[in-house]
Order: C-alpha cells, then structure tokens, then sequence
C-alpha cells in the first residue's frame, strides 16, 4: 500500500483536535407552540418555577437572559401568579461517553492491525423554557436546547446565551395561517 494513503495511529494532537471539534458542535434548539394560542394578549408574565441546575450563579444568569429575552419581546414582568403567562425553566445535565477505535491498516474495506480505543467522557446540557397560559396552565409554547457543555463556567454562559437568544428569535410566533 502506498505510504501516503495509509491509515496512521492518530497523535495525540489529533486526538485532542478531534475531540475538540466535536466539542465545538452547534446548539440544536427546537420550538414549537400552541397553534390556537392568541400571543397578542400575552403581555405580562411570572416565573412559575425557575431553574434548578445546582450552580445558584448560573439558575440566576439564565433567569436574567429569558427576562431579558421577554423584555425585548415587549413582555413585563409581574408579580408571581398574576401575569398573562407563566415561566417554567429546567435545565437537565448528563454525562455521556463517546467510544472512537482508531485501527493501525485498512485493506480491502477491512480494518487490520491493532486497535486503539479512546473514550471521551462529555456533559450534555438541555435547557427547557416553557411558557404557559397564566389562567389555564395549559402550555402555549416551548424551546429546548442541547449542547456539550465545557468545564469553564463563562463558556457555559455564552452557550446559554446564544441559545435563549436562538429559542426567543422568533417569539412569539404569529397567528396560525387560515
């Protein structure tokens, strides 16, 4: 086989700039809310249950970039129980294990030679915002993002910031279309 297009144990540089790129993904946030909803009369708000992610720090960030979001959105805030609608926070973290074998020869669409395995060990935050009716309770829309969290705390702020900022681009939705 030609030495050029062999397949190489990875260095350890490679390694760390794959895991890097893999740390590096995009926020994947996703919206949805109650068609039959009337936004036009959502103007006022409370926080029904804020954040409990264990850290007060970042539940007290995250408070303040969805108020901050709303407010841009023309929403108040009011006092607890008596706005149009109601706010509901969770922020759910897992720990999650990557498995990447790295082979030493590739011939005929067959890894050959010995194997390495690395195993990458990572923390997958989602960050739900609920916004409900403030009368009914009933749920009228919802944004939920996911992403690798970092180990530096003013990463994980930037990512909580770039994904409320994403979830509230398009809130509130418009009237369904007749």
């Amino acid at each position: 086989m030609d030495r050029n297009t062999s397949w190489r144990r990875p260095s350890a540089a490679g390694l760390l700039v794959a895991a890097l790129l893999a740390a590096c993904a995009t926020i994947r946030v996703d919206t949805g809310f109650d068609k039959n909803a009337d936004f036009s009369r959502y103007r006022t708000y409370f926080w029904l249950n804020g954040p409990a992610s264990g850290d007060a720090s970042v539940d007290r960030r995250i408070v303040e970039l969805v108020d901050a979001a709303l407010r841009s959105k023309g929403w108040r805030r009011a006092a607890e129980g008596k706005g149009d609608a109601a706010v509901d926070v969770e922020v759910l973290t897992e720990e999650e294990e990557r498995n990447d074998t790295y082979y030493d020869g590739w011939v005929l669409n067959q890894n050959l030679g010995p194997a390495q395995t690395v195993v990458t060990t990572f923390r997958e935050g989602t960050l739900i915002v609920n916004v409900l009716d403030g009368r009914s309770m009933r749920p009228v829309w919802r944004g939920v993002a996911h992403e690798m969290l970092s180990g530096n705390p003013a990463e994980n702020e930037k990512l909580a910031k770039e994904a409320i900022a994403r979830m509230f681009a398009a809130f509130p939705p418009g009237p369904a279309p007749r």
